[in-house]
């Protein structure tokens, strides 16, 4: 009997979970307009639209944070920033925010301004008015009118609000074993778009690290934060399920069209987990975890490099970031980190030998 009413119970919890709260699940939306210069628009680091325009729109943002930049092409170029952007209020609920872009001659009045800002449900404003893209698409500009209930275009999965997360871990907590929490979250997992920080705390509540990697497995795909999914590692005990993880998440595919860069927090996230090991051939383990995967400015490459001991793993992390680079214009300036002119002379013939 008790069997049975733990059954209803996870099947409850599930229904709920699909027919849930009438909110938005395909995230939050920035518009960028402006009333006259044309522009790029950079979102953490990559270019959107391939032409200038006066007005973008970037729809089914998932991360909580962003970094926004416009680059003019007027007759006096110029570049507006913004850093850290949320894409979510007070509740966790995603939001549609529209921003001014003003370049003005004066350079006091050049900005960046929140210049409306709805829940995201609203759908506003009107996205026909402006050259639409979904996030982690780059340069695909959506052609026409676009009906976000299409299906099948969703980037990742639907996010759980803070309640809903709250009861899919006492869900979990109820299973004794961890074949059977495993079970449970394995009929959740590929609808959910887990952050890496929700990851974690289901993690815990696994005893070991068998079903730990089996979990971590099954969230990866809808994970909107794959560049992070190396600081995982801190919930597994031993170093062989470490190594596991890490040659996992190295082997995954990658669209080489879709290279985020990692903000300041995320880079230093990347670092102490690096810091984490003490020899350099497990530092560039954590390391090729991301390497393919995000796109890195020189300035952080050189924090990267001053982890390492030896010009040994300094040269091999500097070839294995070298592709991904968005300034390789400045990487000779690397040189500096290397102490051996040997391995100075390797560095150099590197990067002269790549097109």
């Amino acid at each position: 009997m008790l069997k049975k009413s733990y059954l209803i119970a996870v099947f409850l919890f599930c229904f709920c979970l699909v027919h849930g709260q009438n909110r938005s699940s395909r995230g939050g939306n920035v518009t960028v307009f402006s009333d006259r210069e044309a522009f790029y628009l950079y979102i953490n680091g990559i270019q959107y639209n391939e032409r200038p325009t006066k007005q973008i729109r970037v729809e089914r943002m998932k991360d909580h944070s962003y970094d926004i930049q416009v680059d003019f092409v007027g007759r006096e170029k110029s570049t507006l920033l913004k850093r850290g952007i949320s894409i979510v209020n007070e509740e966790g609920s995603f939001l549609d925010l529209t921003y001014l872009a003003n370049a003005s001659r004066s350079n006091r009045t050049r900005s960046l301004t929140l210049y409306a800002l709805f829940p995201a449900e609203e759908d506003m404003p009107d996205s026909r008015t402006a050259h639409v893209f979904i996030y982690g698409r780059p340069k695909q500009m959506i052609e026409g009118e676009f009906d976000p209930g299409s299906g099948g275009d969703d980037y990742y999965g639907e996010h759980m609000t803070n309640a809903e997360f709250n009861a899919f871990l006492k869900t979990i907590d109820q299973a004794g074993f961890d074949n059977d929490k495993l079970k449970i979250a394995g009929m959740t997992a590929p609808q959910v778009a887990f952050s890496v920080n929700q990851i974690r705390e289901v993690l815990k509540k696994f005893s070991w690290d068998e079903g730990k990697i089996a979990f971590a497995k099954m969230a990866y795909p809808n994970c909107p934060e794959k560049r992070n999914y190396m600081t995982l590692t801190d919930q597994l005990a031993f170093g062989d399920s470490k190594n596991k993880l890490m040659d996992f998440i190295k082997n995954q595919p990658v669209d080489r069209d879709y290279l985020e860069r990692m903000t300041e927090v995320e880079l230093n996230d990347l670092i102490k987990a690096m810091r984490q090991n003490g020899f350099d051939d497990d530092k560039l383990k954590v390391l090729g975890t991301v390497s393919g995967k995000v796109a890195f400015p020189v300035a952080s490459i050189k924090r990267i490099l001053k982890e390492l001991s030896w010009d040994q793993g300094k040269l091999s992390a500097a070839q294995k970031l070298y592709p991904n680079c968005i300034d390789k214009r400045n990487y000779a300036t690397l040189l500096e980190e290397f102490t051996f002119l040997d391995y100075k002379d390797k560095f150099t013939a590197f990067v002269r030998n790549q097109k």
